[in-house]
């Protein structure tokens, strides 16, 4: 068995990857992955990889015995309060029953939670209960990690190439390929944006730190859509057609019933209105001069500059 600390990590969509790319690349880090799907990415050394048929305490604890794992890592994302709420359940049961895994994120990964808990409304409805549960509890500790908008985004889908995440058109407002920018409100609201790599290297610091926030804030640029829209422009050498959508448009697409995919878009519009992408600055300061002072985090520029190099962002 390895001398490395082992943290596990449940699911094996994009953000493992660049979680297990990081714990990698710090290099005391070994890392065992469970997940439903096999996939080839994790297939490298210092990489476990378990395909269990189910998740559940009878599957999960072994592996996490098996390795002394140290802590439990979800990036297990639904819509379904039902599933979102046993499966999450059951990582939290396995991590304390286990041996030595006694911290746990769960899967969230969101904005401003402390002022906007509620946004955005198909997150609230699926993760409202466990989350609950989670604070309730003492038997070990855990945070969730919390970063507003990912910053991958500024250059998809034009160039897929560049990141892991894959394009979310029915909620980022840029389309890269028409030109075309759809600002929510006024555009002067606040908003937060992380690189998804970034977000990745502050897990890998807070993993060792002794105690562990109830919300882990961090962020790479907080600004509005107003002042950030100007730099992708310089960016990419012209300008973008800009709509704005009022907040009064907003509402009345959150009142229908009929066309779930306008009211999908429109609770995500909400989320940027009420500034629920953009995490408590003074939280997220506090914790680069604690936890994270060694992490640098790319604001949108560095980000956009990053895209014309080889590597993933």
């Amino acid at each position: 068995m390895s001398s490395k600390q082992t943290v596990a990590i449940a699911g094996s969509g994009n953000i493992a990857q660049y979680l297990t790319e990081e714990f990698l690349a710090d290099g005391t880090y070994h890392v065992a992955i469970i997940s439903r799907t096999d996939r080839e990415f994790f297939h490298k050394p210092g990489v476990t990889f378990h395909v269990v048929k189910e998740y559940s305490a009878a599957t999960i604890v072994p592996i996490l015995d098996g390795h002394d794992t140290t802590a439990l890592i979800s990036t297990l994302q639904g819509a379904d309060p039902e599933w979102y709420t046993s499966v999450h359940e059951i990582l939290l049961a396995s991590c304390i029953e286990s041996k030595k895994c006694k911290r746990f994120i769960s899967s969230e990964y969101q904005g401003n939670l402390r002022h906007q808990p509620n946004l955005p409304r198909g997150n609230h409805r699926a993760r409202q209960a466990f989350r609950a549960k989670l604070a309730a509890q003492k038997e070990i500790q855990a945070t969730l990690v919390l970063q507003g908008w990912l910053a991958d985004y500024w250059v998809q889908p034009a160039d897929e190439s560049k990141s892991y995440i894959r394009p979310f058109p029915n909620g980022w407002p840029i389309d890269l390929d028409q030109k075309t920018v759809r600002i929510p409100g006024t555009g002067d609201e606040p908003i937060g944006w992380t690189a998804t790599r970034d977000m990745a290297k502050a897990v890998v610091k807070l993993i060792d730190y002794n105690d562990w926030p109830d919300h882990t804030y961090v962020f790479g640029e907080l600004g509005t859509w107003n002042e950030a829209i100007p730099k992708l422009e310089k960016f990419l050498g012209r300008k973008l057609e800009r709509t704005y959508r009022p907040k009064e448009d907003i509402d009345a697409a959150l009142a229908q019933t009929e066309d779930f995919e306008r009211w999908y878009t429109a609770t995500m519009d909400e989320w940027n209105v009420l500034g629920g992408t953009a995490v408590p600055r003074d939280e997220a300061l506090k914790l680069r001069e604690t936890v994270f002072k060694d992490v640098h985090f790319r604001d949108i520029e560095e980000v956009l500059a990053d895209s014309k190099k080889t590597q993933i962002l």
